[in-house]
């Protein structure tokens, strides 16, 4: 442990009477849910995958719920997300004629 005077430069928080938080050292969060809601939402309903045995694609999502935030510590970006997905999907081989 440092002595009093001796930390980190880095650490001016106590250095300034407002106390922010400069560049973002200390913890910082920030939530991401209404973006990756849409986001998640747009790029699920663009899956679509074909073979030669047929076609499938994703036609909905009944369910999207759940949340995602942006965390920053000392520089440092750390995501956390916990999202439950239930999409509807159609496919159908090629011989019946898709």
């Amino acid at each position: 442990m440092a002595k009093w005077g001796e930390g980190d430069p880095r650490w001016i928080v106590e250095q300034r009477a407002d106390a922010t938080n400069v560049n973002n050292w200390h913890w910082t969060e920030r939530d991401a849910s209404n973006w990756s809601l849409e986001k998640l939402k747009s790029l699920f309903l663009a899956v679509r995958a074909e073979n030669a045995e047929g076609t499938c694609e994703v036609t909905e999502v009944s369910k999207l719920d759940g949340e995602a935030s942006i965390n920053n510590r000392k520089g440092k970006l750390i995501f956390f997300y916990e999202w439950n997905i239930k999409l509807a999907w159609t496919g159908c081989q090629r011989e019946a004629r898709c």
